[in-house]
């Protein structure tokens, strides 16, 4: 027991050090407090059962299934899921009320130890639904709060049917002696992978945020060329066209200068959201420079892809003659190609698309081209395009 409160009490430091350095993190606070008073509980049980006092083995029950009940509460928080206060007090509260109830009071050791399973397979149950997360630290903490739980039964099963006293020290080599070793386990595996975890989500936060365009939520430049390329190469190995659309908003510098940067960003959003409602779920879009895009359309003719541009093209300047009741008519060029050869490379199919979007901001801008189907020989596709 004295190992058990050591375990206890240095895990529950490490993750209150943790939470320290990552204030943004409650999970971390939660589950170190949850540790600390568990070593209190254990520190309890030793004194009630060295004085043979009641009132101490009462208050290390309902200690331990404050710790239950605040592993659970830290569980829903790490994935933002709701934990009433009440619901993490009502469980101790019933175990500290029991010790005073005649007839419930021989038993109080029990329904401690099935409150703190019951909230511990809530536990379990709760990281098990948040698997879809993919973080490889989530499955551990199943397992041990699974085992956790398993043990706490034992336990309950041990003292309820008289094999383990309520009010004396159970033996190490009795059934409820598993507890001593697994409670150590439980303290110490819980609290690195309570960390890893963090530390996965922390990560995971990062890369999405370095793969997502921060004003937009498109795809960045990076990520866009990442998976447009996997798309490419699929389609390609089937033989199936794809088609590239690129976009550059008209005189995006002069809408600035006009109307100021907010709302030269709110034209950049609207277009952003125009573009997704008009493409496929499958479709990649990403934004490849400051109010330049392009999105590839797997499977799609050019005909398709023109199409569906020119309606990208229609319902733009449509929804942007206003913007924050600004009158700013804002407009935007296009330029279309396919693949059709399997050899060619997602940076030829953009210079394509680049080429036909230069001829059509040399026709006027606020229009749609196709490109040529090859490019003549010789000729190569560094353009210089006016806004």
């Amino acid at each position: 027991m004295v190992m058990q409160s050591f375990a206890l009490a240095s895990a529950g430091v490490a993750l209150l050090a943790a939470w320290s350095q990552n204030r943004t993190v409650r999970a971390l606070a939660l589950w170190g407090i949850a540790h600390v008073v568990a070593a209190g509980g254990i520190l309890s049980l030793m004194l009630g059962f060295t004085s043979h006092q009641p009132a101490w083995l009462g208050l290390g029950g309902t200690l331990l299934s404050l710790q239950s009940s605040l592993v659970w509460k830290a569980a829903r928080t790490i994935d933002s899921k709701p934990a009433p206060l009440i619901i993490a007090l009502v469980g101790p509260a019933v175990v500290a009320l029991s010790g005073g109830i005649p007839g419930v009071r021989e038993f109080a050791g029990s329904l401690a130890l099935a409150m703190g399973a019951v909230y511990i397979l809530a536990t379990a149950t709760t990281l098990l639904l948040g698997r879809k997360e993919r973080l490889a630290a989530r499955l551990p903490l199943v397992i041990l709060s699974a085992v956790h739980a398993a043990a706490l039964l034992i336990g309950t099963y041990s003292t309820f049917t008289g094999s383990t006293a309520q009010d004396t020290v159970p033996s190490i080599t009795s059934l409820f002696g598993f507890i001593y070793f697994e409670s150590i386990i439980f303290a110490l595996g819980t609290s690195v992978f309570i960390l890893a975890l963090v530390k996965e989500r922390n990560e995971a936060t990062g890369l999405a945020a370095a793969r997502t365009d921060s004003l937009t939520g498109i795809a960045s430049r990076a990520a866009f060329f990442e998976t447009a390329e996997r798309v490419l190469e699929r389609y390609r190995r089937d033989g199936a066209p794809v088609s590239i659309m690129m976009f550059d908003l008209d005189r995006f510098k002069a809408i600035n200068d006009r109307h100021g940067h907010a709302v030269g960003d709110a034209v950049i959003r609207k277009f952003c959201e125009v573009t997704t409602a008009a493409l496929r779920p499958n479709d990649v879009f990403g934004r490849v420079g400051g109010e330049e895009f392009a999105a590839v359309l797997p499977g799609s003719s050019i005909e398709a892809a023109y199409a569906r541009a020119e309606r990208i093209r229609a319902s733009f300047a449509q929804d942007c003659r206003f913007i924050r009741d600004r009158q700013v008519n804002a407009t935007v060029s296009g330029g279309v190609s396919v693949s059709i050869k399997s050899e060619q490379t997602l940076e030829e199919l953009l210079e394509y698309s680049d080429a036909a979007l230069y001829e059509a901001k040399a026709d006027g801008r606020n229009c749609i081209k196709r490109a040529e189907l090859a490019k003549p020989e010789g000729r190569t596709a560094n353009v210089f395009r006016v806004a």
